[in-house]
């Protein structure tokens, strides 16, 4: 079956050339490999639709770590599923498609349905899961710390990663949300996240992208008031349609940089914003929702009213990031990690999209396409999720 993602060999090439000279293109891979075998507790999906998120992105880029350190590791934590470690890898973490085989022990999905997949692999045997899936020591992300992904003919996945299609959602609807979606549910809604209130003022970091156009909805269906970071105009176009109260173009009303050039805290930089939003009679900000990292954490911080909470789930201007911890202990502020969701929230977060309360917002493309899509989200030009068409 044809896939893509990236082979052992190309990994070497990748890491041999300085990580601001790679793009994605250059080393995303079209792969001819076997149909892929299931386990007992597994399905094999013939995709029809997947989606890009940013961590396919850094498996393209073998960075911080290479794909197949992150499967190995995976598969240190199961022991059972060596499957996964091949000479080749398969990326993508969002998918619909039919199912076409059911292992022995599966129950309550069969031949024929139609799916949409999740991202969560756990191991359902785990007494923690009772509590939270998310808790699990065997807890990963399906197409990026596991093979066998999205972007492929055909994929395997457990069957606890399964939510059934919706007869009247579109192939390309159903897979654009799953991995975003959920993510900033957890975040935001779940109580195992910042679990926003009526009132309260949400900043919300990259808000036209995938996330963040999710992170805006959900902020309003809470009754919170949301401010949109942007890099363009077009882009605040889109956050006001979906309800944001304020939009700010961070390229025209913030500095270039938040740090010095050694990664510290630039106060200065961070006085001028802090006083833009005064001007701009903005609220004082409760919840700050993250997911750049090294840039922008510790102004995140600094910017929070006294006892607000940052949620973070994701690092993509980098996981290094340093912060002056006066703003967080003296000012009683709090950082919330999360990650991803539970089966629970994933579900809760899909009901939302099938009761046309959130409306996912992306472009369709071919999967041919993909090399060309990675690239320009790596470059900061899309806006919404990228979804490819199999068929």
């Amino acid at each position: 079956m044809w896939a893509y993602g990236i082979d052992k060999d190309t990994v070497k090439k990748a890491v041999s050339v300085p990580l601001d000279k790679r793009k994605p293109s250059d080393y995303l891979v079209k792969l001819d490999v076997p149909k892929p075998e299931i386990s007992s507790n597994e399905v094999l999906v013939k995709v029809n639709c997947s989606a890009l998120n940013y961590n396919s992105i850094w498996s393209t880029l073998c960075h911080p770590i290479s794909p197949f350190q992150l499967i190995n590791q995976f598969v240190a934590r199961n022991k059972h599923e060596s499957s996964h470690l091949q000479d080749f890898a398969i990326f993508g973490s969002d998918a619909s498609g039919t199912i076409e085989k059911v292992g022995d022990n599966v129950k309550n999905w069969k031949v024929g349905d139609h799916v949409i997949i999740h991202c969560n692999i756990i191991d359902s045997e785990d007494p923690i899961i009772q509590r939270d899936g998310m808790l699990t020591e065997s807890q990963a992300i399906w197409g990026y710390e596991t093979n066998y992904g999205a972007f492929a003919e055909y994929t395997k996945v457990k069957s606890s990663q399964l939510i059934k299609k919706p007869d009247q959602l579109e192939w390309s609807q159903a897979a654009s949300f799953g991995l975003t979606l959920s993510t900033a549910y957890r975040m935001l809604i779940s109580e195992n996240g910042a679990k926003i209130r009526p009132g309260e003022t949400c900043l919300i970091w990259g808000a036209a992208g995938g996330l963040g156009l999710f992170a805006i909805q959900l902020a309003k269906l809470a009754g919170a008031k949301v401010i949109a970071i942007v890099s363009s105009d077009e882009k605040g176009s889109i956050c006001k349609k979906l309800g944001a109260d304020y939009v700010i173009n961070r390229k025209k009303d913030f500095p270039d940089s938040f740090t010095d050039q050694d990664g510290n805290p630039d106060y200065i930089a961070w006085k001028k914003i802090s006083l833009k939003l005064k001007a701009l009679k903005l609220p004082e900000i409760d919840v700050v929702f993250e997911h750049i990292g090294r840039d922008t954490l510790g102004l995140s911080i600094y910017l929070l009213k006294r006892g607000g909470r940052v949620v973070t789930c994701a690092a993509t201007s980098g996981f290094l990031a340093t912060i002056d911890l006066r703003f967080l202990w003296m000012q009683l502020k709090s950082i919330i990690g999360s990650h991803f969701a539970n089966y629970d929230e994933a579900d809760q977060a899909a009901k939302l999209v099938f009761e046309n309360k959130v409306t996912p917002v992306f472009s369709e493309n071919n999967i041919t396409s993909l090399p060309e899509m990675m690239d320009q989200m790596y470059f900061g030009k899309t806006h919404g999720k990228i979804v490819f068409k199999h068929n």
